[in-house]
């Protein structure tokens, strides 16, 4: 039996589908997993760790990863969606998805996680009055006070379910998520982690060892995108029966459209996309309006 390789990883990381990779491929190399503070660090006391999942602001970089002056390798592993954290009694608490429209009736609290690139929040009077962390933020939250946007994995991990509604912010917002980093020291490069990073990236039991991470990175992203965009068509919930073969069509004629099970992803960005066409074609239509106007 190798020694433990220890795993770090920030607080709403599901890291368990990877450790149970990790075990049906490497089992004679124990791993731990460690859990880190909201505010992403280790625990006091707690042993270093081999490598780090750590949450980065959107187009950030993992810590010390970059620069002449690096020490640590860092690798992108996924962008997280993002959610409104409201009280439980808000009028927006039984949506299934936020829209742009909704943001106006919630007074967004500032706090220390919120991305710049995400929508404005209210100011406070007094900057002393300000959250601490997000855990203090949610506190604010249960007093009815406003809501705060938080990453979706990160908001379901922290927030209390009897007293905070957590609702998806609709992919209309084209809002830049927090993003997934894992890191590790230059100085710990060797096989093991470098076995380690494979698997996080989606590495098989079949793929070589020699294989550079950051190599198949494009044709990974492509195949990502790919798998995405079949979703949003609609290509139906992932475990469901297997589907048989389309009927070939008439020449001329069109197939009917399969019906998008309700409250599903693929509904909502159907009817996310139906409503931004639709905004589109009053606006097209107010523009014509106003030409008229002029003209006369």
């Amino acid at each position: 039996m190798n020694a433990p390789l220890r795993l770090g990883f920030a607080r709403g990381v599901a890291p368990t589908k990877w450790a149970n990779r990790w075990k049906s491929f490497f089992p004679e190399t124990p791993l731990v997993l460690v859990p880190l503070t909201p505010a992403g660090r280790l625990p006091a006391g707690e042993e270093p760790v081999d490598v780090l999942l750590e949450r980065v602001a959107p187009g950030g970089e993992a810590e010390s990863s970059s620069g002449e002056d690096r020490t640590r390798h860092g690798v992108r592993l996924y962008v997280e969606s993002l959610a409104l954290v409201v009280p439980v009694e808000h009028e927006l608490a039984e949506a299934t998805v936020i829209e742009p429209d909704d943001l106006a009736l919630v007074h967004l609290l500032d706090h220390p996680d919120h991305a710049a690139d995400w929508p404005e929040p209210q100011p406070w009077a007094d900057p002393s009055w300000a959250p601490k962390n997000v855990r203090a933020a949610l506190e604010l939250v249960e007093t009815g006070l406003g809501g705060i946007l938080l990453p979706l994995p990160f908001a379901r991990h922290l927030a209390n379910k009897r007293a905070h509604a957590i609702v998806p912010l609709s992919p209309v917002f084209e809002l830049p998520g927090t993003e997934i980093w894992a890191s590790w020291d230059r100085s710990r490069d060797d096989a093991t982690v470098q076995q380690l990073i494979g698997v996080l990236r989606g590495r098989t039991g079949r793929s070589s060892r020699g294989e550079d991470p950051v190599a198949d990175d494009a044709v990974r992203t492509e195949n990502a995108a790919a798998s995405a965009s079949t979703s949003r068509a609609g290509a139906g919930q992932s475990g469901g029966p297997e589907r048989k073969p389309a009927a070939k069509q008439q020449s001329g004629t069109k197939a009917p459209k399969r019906a998008l099970p309700k409250n599903s992803r693929g509904a909502q960005l159907a009817a996310a996309t139906e409503k931004r066409e639709r905004a589109k074609r009053a606006k097209a239509a107010e523009k014509q309006k106003q030409a008229k106007r002029r003209k006369r």
